[in-house]
């Protein structure tokens, strides 16, 4: 793979497919595009799931009237991610309640050239385990992915998304993959793969705040590290902030990009 404009295009691309596809497994055909950017809504009061990604960069007032508009119309949240190396005008943005977020690093890889290491650290063998995340457990799942949002309406509303996850029959919700890491029995740690048409995604790692500092979050990452190798697909993506690639990096990835983050709230 050529690190290049193709290589962050992946994670473009990762992100429109699984902004619809978890979109559509709860609310079918409300994913809409036009030149450059990809809308997707959940019909969730979700900012987590209620996505535009875009491509090129456009006059705002296309962006206010395909995107910001159609969400304030439901007073419904949504992150914007900004794909091109071109800015969007923030200011403009701004003034339409599309606030500038962190933005995160792209990283790209062959899946070959990752270097697995699912060695524990002492503290941890024999206690922490990893599973994929069984229908009934998909609750649990949702509880530490939402555990974030302490005090705000975002937790609860993303915990709505992996209960109602349990109504859809699994092959139909296969390109998702949930992996619960669990210390002495106890779910800890979260994380999930999302098998896009070209690349297989990293996403929603994470771990309890009480229980960080321990290598539980470092030991997940290796363990779907492992998942990826032993996968049919090429490449692997991932989104990461600038202060935290050190381990995505260590592992073979590299950074191809920086991605834009805009989040609307009404």
């Amino acid at each position: 793979m050529k690190y290049s404009l193709s290589a962050k295009n992946l994670v473009c691309r990762s992100l429109e497919s699984r902004a619809s596809y978890c979109a559509g497994l709860l609310n079918p055909e409300h994913t809409k595009e036009i030149t450059g950017v990809v809308r997707s809504d959940s019909g969730l009061l979700s900012r987590t799931f209620n996505q535009a990604v875009s491509n090129t960069v456009m006059p705002t007032r296309i962006l206010q009237r395909f995107v910001v508009d159609y969400f304030a119309e439901r007073h419904s949240p949504f992150t914007l991610w900004h794909c091109a190396n071109k800015s969007l005008d923030d200011a403009e943005l701004s003034e339409l309640g599309v606030k500038r977020r962190q933005s995160l690093v792209a990283m790209a890889v062959e899946i070959q050239r990752l270097a697995a290491d699912e060695e524990l650290p002492e503290a941890l063998r024999g206690k922490l385990e990893f599973a994929p995340v069984s229908t009934e457990a998909l609750t649990t799942y949702g509880e530490i992915q939402g555990s974030q949002y302490n005090g705000e309406r975002e937790g609860p509303q993303l915990k709505k998304f992996y209960q109602r996850l349990q109504e859809i029959p699994e092959q139909k919700r296969s390109r998702l993959k949930f992996f619960l890491g669990r210390l002495d029995g106890e779910a800890v740690a979260a994380g999930c793969l999302f098998a896009s048409a070209d690349a297989l995604g990293f996403y929603d790692l994470i771990t309890l705040e009480e229980y960080r500092g321990r290598g539980i979050g470092r030991a997940l990452f290796y363990h779907l590290v492992g998942q990826a190798l032993n996968s049919h697909h090429k490449h692997a993506i991932a989104l990461a902030p600038a202060n935290r690639q050190e381990l995505l990096l260590e592992t073979g990835f590299f950074a191809v990009g920086e991605v834009a983050q805009y989040q609307f709230d009404p």
